[in-house]
């Protein structure tokens, strides 16, 4: 195991209960548990960093796109308003 570095941080009294719970449930520490979830989070952000520079390779008409990540977002607040018309959604983020 690599050397722990001491960090000390605030949790809301929920995270609390559910940190517990969750980390009996799993048999592990709560420190594990803890662990687990920041290498999990850090996985995910990099599986979208490597997505992003595949994505930023693309060839033929989206290459020259430089406004793909306001149309991405342009086309998901269009989701949103479809799902709330159909009442799939409360319409909350």
């Amino acid at each position: 195991m690599n050397k722990m570095v001491r960090k000390q941080f605030f949790i809301s009294a929920e995270q609390n209960r559910r940190l517990k719970k969750g980390a009996a449930a799993a048999g592990v520490s709560e420190a594990a548990l803890i662990r687990d979830g920041i290498d999990l989070r850090l996985e995910q952000k990099q599986e979208v960093q490597n997505w992003r520079v595949e994505f930023d390779k693309l060839s033929g008409a989206w290459a020259e796109r430089t406004d793909l990540d306001e149309l991405l977002r342009s086309n998901r607040r269009g989701w949103k308003r479809r799902l709330k018309r159909l009442g799939l959604s409360s319409g909350k983020p």
